[in-house]
């Protein structure tokens, strides 16, 4: 944030509007690329104005001093605010039953967002929660701060698909339990010949070249028959019941974030890891104890290795569940 070029914010007007409100070391160019990570039709206006879909923009940096953050109810930590412009859409009550979680549902008892609007505070929340800060929703005292670290899945994206026996052979040293949930068809027709990064992370020569083997071997097979979209999974199970998922599945649509890469163009392979934890119920509603997160932790740490396996054996890019870029561990 440039302190010389933001003004303070007027809380009162700030008061009809949802703020991503964020700390003092996050840099206006990582707001924006994460507006233009998540809306097609994202793009920066002016100076302080970026917009996100028709009739909905960000506005700001504002600086948030002593006073606005008082009459905000913001924590300490609060530095600056980005202000929303967006259509007021609402739905009908929430459900006695389906209150007292948490989230824009307590937020929003009366009728939470729905359409444009709830689009857009989706992305505030999943904003909030990469740049570790914090949304206050519009017209009400409701302030959510979404933990950064609550999400490990990941999806590694590629343009060469693994037949089953080489994703075990990929991801065997990171989840060494892994074992294939179904057995898999025949592999999508493939592209021009794919090469294999030759300094791919963590395989030997003789595990690159068996890949290479099973791939020219499974591009032969698939170029007998008609065009499929093909898909399989594995699990990695855990001795308290949890689990790490993969499904590896052929995909059409390209994410925001990818389009415009040459290997996109005609669709991707997508990787998707996903943790399962032994206590949904708990975790999710956040009432998990020391030992669930002491779980998570792992989890993450085994979904990040994974994930560093496939791309140092396919290639691509990875993304989180909010369709931002990660880079995994780092």
């Amino acid at each position: 944030m440039d302190d010389g070029a933001a003004q303070v914010l007027d809380a009162e007007l700030a008061r009809a509007h949802h703020l991503l409100v964020l700390a003092q070391d996050v840099l206006d160019e990582e707001v924006e690329a994460l507006v233009l990570s998540r809306f097609e039709g994202g793009a920066r206006r002016d100076s302080r104005t970026v917009d996100l879909i028709p009739g909905a923009w960000l506005t700001g940096p504002w600086v948030l001093d002593d006073a606005a953050r008082r009459d905000l109810e913001l924590p300490v930590w609060a530095a600056c605010a980005y202000l929303t412009r967006c259509p007021i859409q609402r739905g009908g009550p929430v459900p006695p039953e389906l209150r007292g979680l948490g989230g824009i549902l307590d937020a929003f008892a009366a009728g939470p967002p729905v359409e444009d609007e709830l689009e857009v505070v989706k992305f505030l929340q999943a904003a909030a929660r990469r740049l570790a800060g914090g949304v206050r929703f519009a017209a009400t005292t409701a302030f959510l701060a979404p933990d950064p670290d609550a999400d490990v899945d990941l999806r590694v994206h590629s343009e060469v698909w693994l037949h089953p026996d080489a994703l075990l052979a990929v991801l065997r040293p990171a989840l060494s339990e892994l074992q294939l949930l179904t057995e898999a068809g025949p592999a999508p027709l493939p592209g021009p010949a794919v090469e294999l990064p030759p300094g791919a992370e963590g395989l030997d020569e003789g595990e690159r070249a068996w890949l290479h083997a099973e791939a020219d071997a499974f591009d032969a097979r698939a170029l007998g028959q008609d065009p499929v979209l093909e898909t399989y999974g594995a699990v990695h199970p855990f001795e308290d019941g949890g689990s790490v998922t993969v499904v590896v599945e052929a995909e059409g649509q390209v994410p925001l974030v990818l389009e415009g890469l040459d290997w996109t163009r005609s669709g991707l392979i997508t990787y998707e890891l996903r943790w399962h934890p032994a206590d949904p119920e708990a975790y999710f509603t956040g009432s998990a104890g020391a030992d669930v997160l002491a779980q998570r932790e792992q989890a993450r740490a085994l979904v990040e290795a994974a994930a560093r396996r496939l791309l140092g054996a396919v290639g691509g890019e990875s993304t989180d569940d909010d369709g931002f870029l990660v880079d995994p561990g780092s």
